[in-house]
């Protein structure tokens, strides 16, 4: 499974499967003394005088590197706007991703100097979620600034009369990315009555490949990935209307950081952001690269 297949598709999915009931109280021991104490504090950072922020590799249009070499995206910005507020350099890292959330957690957050892995003091682009901060009492996920939601793209002309839907897909061809939740939404649509006109590929900019090639009408996928590809291109347009079946088509996302040994540093960056999205710096980061926002669900 590629790296962007796995954070796409398994991020997706745990946010799907691990949409909780809210039944259960965390519980935090009174006594951490046993337990691994990693990360950097607050004050730490601001007296060596820069923070090291975690973004994914190779995940347009979060974070990537462009032509020359230079970390670029939304995410990479909103690592800016973190340190700005801070009043310390940004030192941004790329990060692969791993096969969940969870391992992502312990390898970059609180565990990885184990395994020479580099553990950074925030990491960008959680999905936030009860009972993912409830299994991972080691990381503080807070900070949330955007609303992720699973959209379709298509070609204008072959929807003269209306956007697409899913159930336009009994007639019409799809592609999506492999093992990603649109690929197992649309399976199970309709007992499995769309299988034979979906179309899968390693990555989402492949399926969007074939888009452009006209071998399919649609693709679905990330709003803001499908914004990212199709952008500047009147031949076809990004819907992100119902989704009927699907349990959650939305999520928000924010930052993670150790949790005993950073929570200043998580209750000063949540409150970064918090300014930022109420007074639209955020949403301003997201229209300059050209996507849609939407204020992160509580």
């Amino acid at each position: 499974m590629s790296l962007r297949t796995s954070l796409s598709a398994v991020m997706l999915m745990t946010v799907l499967t691990l949409a909780g009931s809210g039944l259960f109280a965390r519980e935090y021991p009174s006594d951490d003394s046993g337990r691994d104490r990693v990360g950097i504090d607050y004050d730490a950072i601001m007296e060596r005088g820069y923070i090291e922020v975690g973004v994914y590799q190779d995940f347009a249009p979060y974070s990537w590197r462009n032509g020359s070499g230079q970390l670029v995206g939304v995410d990479v910005d909103l690592a800016q706007l973190i340190a700005d507020g801070l009043g310390v350099e940004l030192r941004v890292i790329d990060l692969p991703a791993d096969e969940d959330v969870d391992t992502d957690l312990r390898n970059y957050i609180w565990r990885g100097h184990y395994m020479g892995r580099r553990v950074v003091n925030v990491l960008m682009r959680v999905p936030y979620n009860r009972e993912l901060d409830y299994r991972n009492e080691l990381a503080a996920l807070t900070g949330r600034y955007a609303q992720e939601r699973i959209a379709i793209g298509y070609r204008v002309s072959d929807y003269a009369d209306e956007p697409p839907w899913p159930g336009s897909f009994t007639t019409k061809t799809v592609a999506v990315e492999n093992h990603s939740l649109p690929d197992f939404y649309l399976t199970g649509l309709q007992q499995g009555a769309l299988m034979s006109n979906i179309s899968r590929r390693r990555t989402l900019s492949e399926a969007v490949d074939l888009l452009r090639m006209g071998e399919v009408s649609a693709v679905m996928g990330s709003r803001a990935q499908l914004e990212h590809f199709l952008r500047d291109d009147p031949e076809f347009a990004v819907e992100s209307g119902p989704l009927p079946g699907l349990a959650i088509g939305s999520w928000p996302v924010g930052i993670a950081t150790a949790f005993y040994t950073a929570r200043m540093l998580s209750y000063e960056v949540d409150d970064i952001l918090t300014a930022a999205v109420r007074d639209g710096r955020v949403a301003a980061i997201y229209h300059a690269h050209g996507l849609s926002w939407d204020e992160p669900g509580r």
